[in-house]
């Protein structure tokens, strides 16, 4: 359960800190009306939501084997320069995949923190423009 409320208060934090990010590169501090605010209010929040969201995606798919290939063929090939070979040298892709499968990443917490961020952007979005 610890575990759990330090992964969202850190996934959480870096939403707020890329929310900070935001509001200074859109000036927020610096605007004198309400309209504004609230744009820049909803871009703050809208920005690191979708971000969060489609990085626990990236690692959904990653979860899924999609973009082992890849990391196999490199290993290969980074592996042809080696004076030494070990035994993870001469795997197969079966291996390498089944190896890959049992060192699955949770991903939920990434879209449920990135879902908040981008429902108070969605909010700020709808006192904006109404």
């Amino acid at each position: 359960m610890k575990k759990l409320v330090i992964r969202y208060s850190v996934t959480a934090g870096v939403g707020l800190a890329i929310a900070v990010l935001v509001s200074f590169a859109r000036s927020l501090y610096w605007q004198e009306d309400t309209v504004s605010v609230l744009e820049v209010l909803c871009d703050c929040f809208a920005v690191p939501g979708l971000l969060l969201i489609l990085f626990g995606l990236l690692v959904f798919c990653t979860n899924g084997g999609t973009f082992d290939i890849f990391g196999f063929g490199a290993k290969k090939f980074f592996g042809l320069f080696k004076r030494e070979r070990t035994e993870k040298d001469r795997e197969s892709f079966y291996e390498y995949r089944k190896r890959k499968q049992e060192n699955k990443h949770s991903f939920l917490y990434l879209i449920i923190v990135g879902a908040v961020f981008l429902v108070i952007g969605f909010i700020f979005f709808l006192l904006y423009h109404f």
